[in-house]
């Protein structure tokens, strides 16, 4: 990125990436917000595959710094207020957007709560691969996660939190919901109930709920928004 035209929040919801600018790097984790200076210059790596969503504005006030990492209290779950202020603004409901927007920064706290130690980065690894792997699996269960990280349930729990803001329940549906967005907005035609049974409901109904309460929309809803643009 070289002159960057507009300042931005890069909200990591999956995955961690490297900021280099100058001679300071930020790693950027699942739960983390970095803030970015219009006109700043920076590269970046890609460490483990994943995705952010990018909220790019302008203001007439000068920053402190080109870059920085906004801490977010370990309760917040910044996914689930992202994925809120993206289906706020794909509705064109600007003040919705706004508000959700506003109401992620006001978790932010002055101190890095999501600082886990290496050897915790490290357990956590084979724990959240297999879940990737097995989110589409209706016979899936968290029963054995502790088995594959090797410490105990209390201890993976807070651990995982720490790092990702959410229990590993809360990810997995986290996870869920995102590739059920995604099949609802690429026009593929099938139906909820087999998008449902596709990332891991058996009950379509109770996905539906779950889905709702995580996007403020039903899933006939969210595909609307897409198939209007399409007209």
């Amino acid at each position: 990125m070289s002159g960057r035209k507009n300042h931005g929040f890069i909200i990591k919801l999956k995955g961690e990436t490297e900021y280099f600018i100058g001679d300071k790097t930020w790693l950027l984790a699942p739960g983390q917000v970095l803030f970015v200076e219009k006109g700043s210059s920076y590269y970046i790596r890609e460490v483990t595959p994943g995705y952010s969503y990018v909220v790019n504005f302008e203001a007439s006030e000068c920053f402190k710094h080109d870059m920085e990492k906004l801490p977010i209290k370990t309760s917040t779950d910044i996914g689930s207020y992202a994925e809120k202020l993206f289906c706020c603004w794909q509705k064109e409901n600007v003040y919705g957007a706004l508000s959700w927007l506003y109401s992620l920064l006001e978790k932010t706290s002055r101190s890095d709560t999501n600082y886990i130690s290496k050897r915790d980065r490290q357990l956590l690894e084979p724990t959240v691969e297999y879940i990737d792997n097995h989110l589409m699996d209706q016979e899936f269960s968290l029963e054995n996660l502790s088995e594959i990280s090797g410490v105990s349930d209390v201890y993976l729990r807070r651990v995982f939190k720490r790092k990702y803001g959410l229990s590993p329940a809360g990810y997995v549906t986290k996870e869920r919901i995102r590739l059920a967005c995604m099949m609802l907005a690429d026009g593929n035609g099938k139906s909820i109930s087999e998008i449902a049974s596709e990332v891991g409901y058996k009950d379509s109904l109770y996905f539906s709920r779950v889905f709702k309460k995580s996007m403020g929309v039903s899933p006939t809803e969210y595909r609307s928004i897409y198939t209007d643009d399409l007209f």
